[in-house]
Protein backbone atom coordinates (compact mmCIF):
# COMPACT_ATOMS: atom_id res chain seq x y z
CA UNK A 1 0.00 0.00 0.00
CA UNK A 2 1.50 3.34 -1.04
CA UNK A 3 1.39 6.08 1.57
CA UNK A 4 -0.19 9.30 0.58
CA UNK A 5 2.00 12.32 0.05
CA UNK A 6 0.13 14.20 2.79
CA UNK A 7 0.80 11.34 5.26
CA UNK A 8 4.51 11.36 4.46
CA UNK A 9 4.68 15.10 4.97
CA UNK A 10 2.89 14.74 8.32
CA UNK A 11 5.28 12.02 9.50
CA UNK A 12 8.28 14.10 8.44
CA UNK A 13 7.04 17.18 10.30
CA UNK A 14 6.13 15.05 13.35
CA UNK A 15 9.66 13.58 13.45
CA UNK A 16 11.19 17.04 13.29
CA UNK A 17 8.97 18.20 16.15
CA UNK A 18 9.87 15.17 18.26
CA UNK A 19 13.58 15.74 17.69
CA UNK A 20 13.13 19.40 18.51
CA UNK A 21 11.38 18.52 21.78
CA UNK A 22 14.17 16.07 22.69
CA UNK A 23 16.76 18.74 21.95
CA UNK A 24 14.91 21.25 24.10
CA UNK A 25 14.73 18.76 26.98
CA UNK A 26 18.45 18.08 26.68
CA UNK A 27 19.21 21.80 26.69
CA UNK A 28 17.01 22.34 29.76
CA UNK A 29 18.75 19.46 31.57
CA UNK A 30 22.19 20.91 30.78
CA UNK A 31 21.11 24.39 31.90
CA UNK A 32 19.70 22.95 35.12
CA UNK A 33 22.98 21.15 35.82
CA UNK A 34 24.95 24.35 35.16
CA UNK A 35 22.72 26.28 37.56
CA UNK A 36 23.05 23.59 40.25
CA UNK A 37 26.84 23.49 39.89
CA UNK A 38 26.90 27.29 40.06
CA UNK A 39 24.90 27.27 43.31
CA UNK A 40 27.27 24.67 44.80
CA UNK A 41 30.37 26.70 43.85
CA UNK A 42 28.91 29.92 45.28
CA UNK A 43 27.93 28.09 48.49
CA UNK A 44 31.43 26.67 48.91
CA UNK A 45 33.00 30.08 48.33
CA UNK A 46 30.76 31.70 50.92
CA UNK A 47 30.95 28.78 53.38
CA UNK A 48 34.21 26.94 52.67
CA UNK A 49 34.50 23.56 54.38
CA UNK A 50 36.78 23.42 57.38
CA UNK A 51 39.92 21.55 56.43
CA UNK A 52 41.99 19.96 59.15
CA UNK A 53 45.60 20.49 58.10
CA UNK A 54 46.97 18.72 61.17
CA UNK A 55 48.18 15.29 60.18
CA UNK A 56 49.07 13.35 63.33
CA UNK A 57 51.52 11.24 61.34
CA UNK A 58 53.20 14.23 59.72
CA UNK A 59 53.06 17.42 61.83
CA UNK A 60 55.78 18.88 59.60
CA UNK A 61 53.17 19.89 57.02
CA UNK A 62 51.16 21.95 59.52
CA UNK A 63 54.21 23.68 61.02
CA UNK A 64 55.63 24.37 57.56
CA UNK A 65 52.39 25.99 56.39
CA UNK A 66 52.05 28.05 59.55
CA UNK A 67 55.68 29.20 59.41
CA UNK A 68 55.43 30.13 55.73
CA UNK A 69 52.48 32.41 56.40
CA UNK A 70 54.41 34.15 59.20
CA UNK A 71 57.54 34.58 57.07
CA UNK A 72 55.52 36.04 54.20
CA UNK A 73 53.98 38.56 56.61
CA UNK A 74 57.42 39.54 57.91
CA UNK A 75 58.89 39.91 54.41
CA UNK A 76 55.96 42.01 53.24
CA UNK A 77 56.37 44.40 56.17
CA UNK A 78 60.14 44.80 56.24
CA UNK A 79 60.39 45.08 52.43
CA UNK A 80 58.28 48.23 52.58
CA UNK A 81 60.25 49.65 55.51
CA UNK A 82 63.87 49.17 54.52
CA UNK A 83 64.58 45.91 56.32
CA UNK A 84 62.95 46.79 59.64
CA UNK A 85 59.71 45.52 61.14
CA UNK A 86 59.50 48.56 63.44
CA UNK A 87 61.86 51.27 62.10
CA UNK A 88 63.69 53.62 64.45
CA UNK A 89 65.75 55.93 62.22
CA UNK A 90 63.30 56.53 59.41
CA UNK A 91 61.53 58.96 57.12
CA UNK A 92 57.75 58.97 56.84
CA UNK A 93 56.91 58.74 53.14
CA UNK A 94 53.42 58.19 51.72
CA UNK A 95 52.25 57.03 55.12
CA UNK A 96 55.02 54.44 55.55
CA UNK A 97 58.00 54.59 57.90
CA UNK A 98 61.04 53.86 55.70
CA UNK A 99 64.39 53.12 57.34
CA UNK A 100 67.50 55.12 56.52
CA UNK A 101 70.12 52.55 55.52
CA UNK A 102 72.62 55.40 55.03
CA UNK A 103 72.32 58.72 56.88
CA UNK A 104 74.14 61.94 57.65
CA UNK A 105 72.34 65.08 58.75
CA UNK A 106 75.38 67.29 58.07
CA UNK A 107 75.42 69.22 54.81
CA UNK A 108 77.95 68.24 52.14
CA UNK A 109 79.05 65.13 54.06
CA UNK A 110 78.41 61.64 52.62
CA UNK A 111 76.11 59.35 54.53
CA UNK A 112 77.20 56.75 57.07
CA UNK A 113 76.12 53.15 56.55
CA UNK A 114 73.56 52.33 59.24
CA UNK A 115 73.26 48.61 58.43
CA UNK A 116 76.61 47.20 57.25
CA UNK A 117 75.30 43.69 58.10
CA UNK A 118 71.92 44.11 56.44
CA UNK A 119 71.40 40.45 55.52
CA UNK A 120 72.11 39.26 59.06
CA UNK A 121 69.85 42.00 60.41
CA UNK A 122 66.95 40.93 58.17
CA UNK A 123 67.44 37.32 59.28
CA UNK A 124 67.16 38.46 62.89
CA UNK A 125 64.09 40.59 62.15
CA UNK A 126 62.32 37.64 60.54
CA UNK A 127 63.25 35.31 63.40
CA UNK A 128 62.03 37.74 66.05
CA UNK A 129 58.77 38.28 64.18
CA UNK A 130 57.90 34.65 63.49
CA UNK A 131 59.03 33.02 66.76
CA UNK A 132 55.91 33.89 68.84
CA UNK A 133 53.71 32.92 65.89
CA UNK A 134 55.49 29.59 65.47
CA UNK A 135 55.10 29.00 69.22
CA UNK A 136 51.33 29.45 68.88
CA UNK A 137 51.34 27.05 65.93
CA UNK A 138 52.99 24.38 68.07
CA UNK A 139 50.49 24.98 70.86
CA UNK A 140 47.64 24.47 68.39
CA UNK A 141 49.27 21.36 66.98
CA UNK A 142 49.94 19.81 70.38
CA UNK A 143 46.45 20.58 71.71
CA UNK A 144 44.95 18.86 68.69
CA UNK A 145 47.22 15.84 69.07
CA UNK A 146 46.22 15.52 72.74
CA UNK A 147 42.74 14.47 71.56
CA UNK A 148 44.24 11.08 70.67
CA UNK A 149 47.76 10.99 72.08
CA UNK A 150 49.87 11.65 75.13
CA UNK A 151 52.07 14.58 74.12
CA UNK A 152 55.33 15.78 75.62
CA UNK A 153 57.26 18.73 74.23
CA UNK A 154 60.18 20.92 75.19
CA UNK A 155 62.32 23.74 73.85
CA UNK A 156 61.87 26.01 70.84
CA UNK A 157 64.63 27.50 68.73
CA UNK A 158 64.07 29.28 65.42
CA UNK A 159 66.81 30.08 62.90
CA UNK A 160 66.37 32.04 59.67
CA UNK A 161 68.84 31.94 56.79
CA UNK A 162 68.69 34.06 53.65
CA UNK A 163 70.16 32.75 50.42
CA UNK A 164 69.90 33.85 46.83
CA UNK A 165 66.30 33.36 45.69
CA UNK A 166 65.10 31.66 48.88
CA UNK A 167 64.63 31.77 52.64
CA UNK A 168 65.18 28.80 54.92
CA UNK A 169 63.80 28.45 58.44
CA UNK A 170 64.98 25.72 60.82
CA UNK A 171 62.86 25.06 63.90
CA UNK A 172 64.17 22.88 66.71
CA UNK A 173 61.58 21.49 69.12
CA UNK A 174 61.28 18.09 70.72
CA UNK A 175 57.80 16.57 70.48
CA UNK A 176 56.98 13.04 71.61
CA UNK A 177 53.55 11.55 70.97
CA UNK A 178 52.49 8.17 72.33
CA UNK A 179 49.40 5.94 72.37
CA UNK A 180 48.94 2.30 73.34
CA UNK A 181 52.61 1.42 73.19
CA UNK A 182 53.16 3.28 69.94
CA UNK A 183 55.44 6.33 70.15
CA UNK A 184 56.89 8.79 67.67
CA UNK A 185 59.31 11.64 68.20
CA UNK A 186 59.99 14.80 66.18
CA UNK A 187 62.94 17.10 66.75
CA UNK A 188 63.36 19.33 63.72
CA UNK A 189 61.04 21.18 61.36
CA UNK A 190 62.07 23.07 58.22
CA UNK A 191 60.47 25.56 55.85
CA UNK A 192 61.75 26.95 52.54
CA UNK A 193 60.28 29.91 50.69
CA UNK A 194 61.20 31.36 47.30
CA UNK A 195 61.99 35.05 47.79
CA UNK A 196 64.33 37.69 46.31
CA UNK A 197 64.90 39.38 49.69
CA UNK A 198 68.55 38.21 49.88
CA UNK A 199 69.28 39.68 46.44
CA UNK A 200 67.46 42.90 47.37
CA UNK A 201 69.64 43.23 50.46
CA UNK A 202 72.81 42.69 48.41
CA UNK A 203 71.81 45.42 45.95
CA UNK A 204 70.78 47.76 48.77
CA UNK A 205 74.22 47.34 50.38
CA UNK A 206 75.91 48.15 47.05
CA UNK A 207 73.78 51.28 46.69
CA UNK A 208 74.64 52.34 50.24
CA UNK A 209 78.35 51.73 49.67
CA UNK A 210 78.36 53.96 46.60
CA UNK A 211 76.25 56.64 48.28
CA UNK A 212 78.64 56.69 51.24
CA UNK A 213 81.66 57.04 48.95
CA UNK A 214 80.45 59.07 45.96
CA UNK A 215 77.16 60.58 47.14
CA UNK A 216 75.52 58.93 44.16
CA UNK A 217 74.44 55.63 42.65
CA UNK A 218 74.19 55.07 38.89
CA UNK A 219 70.92 53.16 38.71
CA UNK A 220 70.77 53.26 34.89
CA UNK A 221 74.18 51.66 34.50
CA UNK A 222 73.26 49.07 37.10
CA UNK A 223 70.07 48.06 35.27
CA UNK A 224 72.00 47.62 32.03
CA UNK A 225 74.16 45.03 33.80
CA UNK A 226 71.22 43.51 35.70
CA UNK A 227 68.08 43.77 33.53
CA UNK A 228 66.17 41.45 35.86
CA UNK A 229 66.09 44.24 38.45
CA UNK A 230 64.58 47.70 38.27
CA UNK A 231 66.02 50.42 40.54
CA UNK A 232 64.29 53.76 40.95
CA UNK A 233 65.08 56.68 43.23
CA UNK A 234 62.86 59.54 44.29
CA UNK A 235 64.34 62.69 45.81
CA UNK A 236 62.03 64.30 48.34
CA UNK A 237 61.74 68.01 49.03
CA UNK A 238 64.07 67.55 52.02
CA UNK A 239 66.81 66.00 49.86
CA UNK A 240 66.16 62.49 51.15
CA UNK A 241 66.34 59.74 48.55
CA UNK A 242 63.82 56.91 48.48
CA UNK A 243 65.27 53.90 46.65
CA UNK A 244 63.03 51.10 45.36
CA UNK A 245 64.43 47.84 44.02
CA UNK A 246 62.00 45.70 42.04
CA UNK A 247 62.36 42.20 40.63
CA UNK A 248 60.95 42.54 37.12
CA UNK A 249 59.59 38.99 36.80
CA UNK A 250 57.64 38.99 40.09
CA UNK A 251 57.26 42.75 40.74
CA UNK A 252 58.31 42.20 44.36
CA UNK A 253 59.94 45.29 45.86
CA UNK A 254 62.31 46.48 48.55
CA UNK A 255 62.32 50.15 49.61
CA UNK A 256 64.74 52.11 51.79
CA UNK A 257 65.92 55.67 52.38
CA UNK A 258 69.25 57.51 52.08
CA UNK A 259 70.29 60.97 53.24
CA UNK A 260 73.71 61.92 51.90
CA UNK A 261 75.70 65.00 50.80
CA UNK A 262 72.79 67.35 51.35
CA UNK A 263 73.06 70.99 50.42
CA UNK A 264 72.28 73.89 52.75
CA UNK A 265 68.96 75.70 52.38
CA UNK A 266 68.85 78.03 49.39
CA UNK A 267 71.00 75.93 47.05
Amino acid sequence: MIAKKSDLQFDFINNILLKSKHSQVTIFVILALIVMVGFVIVFLLINPPEINLIDEKNPQAFIESCTRDAVEEAIDTLSKKGGEISPKGYISFNGTEITYLCYNEKVYDPCINQRPLLIEHIEKEITNYITPIVSKCFNELENKLRDNYNVESSGLNVETRLQSKNIGVKISRNIKIAREGEAREFNEFRMYLISPIYDFAKVAMEIVNQESRFCNFDELGFMILYPNLDVTKFITGDADIIYTIKEVSTEQKFTFAVRSCTLPPGY
